[in-house]
């Protein structure tokens, strides 16, 4: 994400020494599956799953087909850890071997590629990556495998155009995980969390604005100046020590109105209404998130050590509620507010709130239905040893057998079939009060799934309910909130967790604005590289600056050194064209 200018030098220095760069370990070709829950989930024997499953499988688990892949997150170190995985295995003969990497992601793909190491199913990380590994020649054509893939092509048929646009041959050389994703499945709301019991503490208050928070921080140090065990609060954290964190987290605001929509945090934002990229940094929403997180550091009310502090630490914050509120981490609300629970405080338990600038008071917060998502790019190799039998699974994946397995789990495991609708058993329940638990069977909540690098549709099935039970909305308030979220939704007038989001949330087309990017081996994708890098250069200074107009001024000078709306021009550009393409294909 940082860094491309990086690229092309390492990829040079990389061809140079050859065997020096080399992944991550490998683990044994057949992985382990001691401590799962194979029979547990009540799937059938390898012989007669097999009889359904792959025809390039004997059934024998000795003979396994094992394909690592490199993944930004792994819950898992195998599919075989988890049930799912475990059927999969039994079905075609097909596993999963997880490998991260806690270094620079896009680097680590340029080594992978420059080396010839890169897996048999590759992990791309935007569409910049994937143009290195089409342009080298790495990926294969799924063009060239159609006849494969019948119900690849029906299920993703209005994204695969998003997804040639990487290519300049119109080629198909990936498909992209977690697309679509619609409302009725994800409102995605990377808000604040805030503790629950500060919000009852001043009468259950509905914050919404900048200034909205700012007034309840300052009051909120003064009167819980000490957690539990007697450690100091903090007003406002956020992990700003990740790689995403100084690139994008404190600008972020500007997604939150009506104008601008989330695309990334690379040198452009997308403005819906005259539907052309801008420079991020001169978004004039994007400055005023900027000086919002300056206002709370002058204040003392941002937590001084955010700029340091990576996840685990910030998790470690919500974990003994020191934070009072917490900036876009909400994917860790669950863990946080089970570990205040074990220790007595289940009242202080994080629940998330909206937020908006003060510019966008009363607008509608627009969400784009994500129909490419080039962060999750995947794509099957040339050193792929089978590539027809791990594509005949891959379109398995596509059917609604393989969706609904995917994500629902097994029928009569994880849920059963009454009139028609899937119900969860408490097996399915308990995936989502046990992290252990959900780990093991393969099945987690929201869009967070243990298989990485599978086809994931995140939409609604043929029964009308999402795919994934967990992003049902009753599923969710029903059981995936404990008693004192029920309790903290109930004190704020809200008959849903999600009912601020259901009402001011307004869904669009995204069109290309997603899979639009530059060469990062040209000279505009160089310009574009340095304009990230600046802009990540000056946040700290900008968030903790004594007059934020003199920082912003010395910014604005050395930016405009940079040729910036050049490659905002040829962006535009860019997405003229793939509009215009699919215009003319469409006569």
């Amino acid at each position: 994400m940082k860094k491309h200018i990086r690229l092309l030098a390492i990829l040079l220095a990389v061809l140079m020494l050859g065997s020096m760069f080399t992944g991550c370990a490998k683990k044994t070709a057949s992985g382990s599956a001691s401590g799962t829950t194979a029979a547990s989930a009540g799937s059938a024997s390898a012989a007669s799953a097999q009889s359904s499953g792959s025809d390039d499988w004997d059934g024998n688990m000795d003979n396994l087909y094992t394909i690592d892949i490199l993944a930004d997150t792994s819950y898992v170190d195998s599919s075989l850890d988890t049930a799912i995985g475990q059927y999969i295995a039994q079905k075609f003969g097909i596993a999963f071997n997880y490998l991260t990497y806690s270094g620079d992601m896009q680097e680590k793909q340029a080594l992978m590629l420059a080396g010839g190491d890169f897996n048999e199913m590759q992990y791309m990380q935007y569409q910049t990556i994937v143009q290195q590994y089409i342009d080298a020649g790495a990926l294969l054509n799924l063009d060239d495998y159609k006849d494969l893939l019948p119900d690849f092509y029906t299920r993703f048929a209005d994204l695969i155009p998003y997804w040639r646009a990487a290519s300049k041959d119109g080629g198909l050389y990936k498909w992209e995980s977690a697309t679509p994703r619609t409302v009725d499945t994800e409102i995605p709301h990377f808000d604040i969390m805030v503790r629950s019991d500060v919000l009852e503490h001043y009468g259950w208050p509905n914050l919404v604005t900048a200034s909205d928070w700012k007034a309840f921080l300052a009051k909120a140090v003064k009167d819980f100046p000490t957690s539990y065990d007697g450690q100091s609060t903090v007003g406002l954290t956020t992990p700003l020590a990740e790689s995403w964190g100084m690139q994008g987290v404190a600008a972020i605001g500007y997604e939150k109105g009506d104008t601008y929509v989330a695309a990334g945090n690379d040198y452009y934002t997308y403005n819906d209404k005259t539907q052309q990229f801008e420079d991020y940094l001169l978004n004039p929403e994007a400055k005023e998130s900027f000086q919002f997180f300056n206002d709370l550091y002058k204040e003392g009310l941002l937590d001084e050590e955010c700029f340091t502090d990576t996840s685990d630490n910030t998790l470690a914050k919500m974990s003994d509620g020191r934070a009072i509120a917490v900036w876009y981490m909400s994917w860790n609300n669950s863990t946080a507010n089970a570990a205040l629970t074990e220790a007595g405080h289940p009242e202080m338990s994080y629940i998330q709130q909206p937020f908006q600038l003060d510019s966008q008071a009363g607008q509608k917060y627009t969400a784009p239905a994500i129909y490419s998502y080039p962060y999750m790019s995947y794509g099957v190799t040339t050193n792929c040893k089978h590539p027809e039998r791990l594509l005949k699974f891959i379109n398995w994946c596509c059917t609604e057998e393989g969706q609904l397995l995917l994500q629902s789990g097994i029928e009569g495991t994880h849920y059963t079939v009454e009139n028609g609708k899937r119900v969860p058993t408490d097996l399915r329940y308990q995936c989502s009060s046990d992290e252990a638990t959900a780990k093991k069977e393969g099945l987690m909540d929201g869009d967070v799934f243990p298989l990485r690098g599978l086809p994931m549709c995140f939409t609604l099935a043929e029964d009308g309910q999402p795919y994934n039970l967990s992003q049902d909305q009753t599923y969710i308030d029903e059981h995936g909130l404990s008693d004192r979220e029920k309790e903290a939704f109930a004190g704020l007038g809200w008959k849903t967790s999600n009912q601020w989001w259901a009402e001011n949330v307004e869904a669009i087309d995204p069109g290309y604005f997603q899979s639009c990017a530059l060469d990062t081996t040209s000279d505009l994708g160089k310009v574009g590289a340095k304009m990230v890098e600046l802009r990540v250069k000056y946040s700290a200074n900008l968030l903790m600056a004594d007059n934020f107009d003199d920082v912003w001024s010395q910014l604005m000078t050395e930016y405009d050194k940079l040729d910036h709306q050049k490659v905002i021009d040829a962006m535009n550009e860019t997405l003229a064209g793939y509009v215009a393409a699919k215009n003319a294909a469409s006569k």
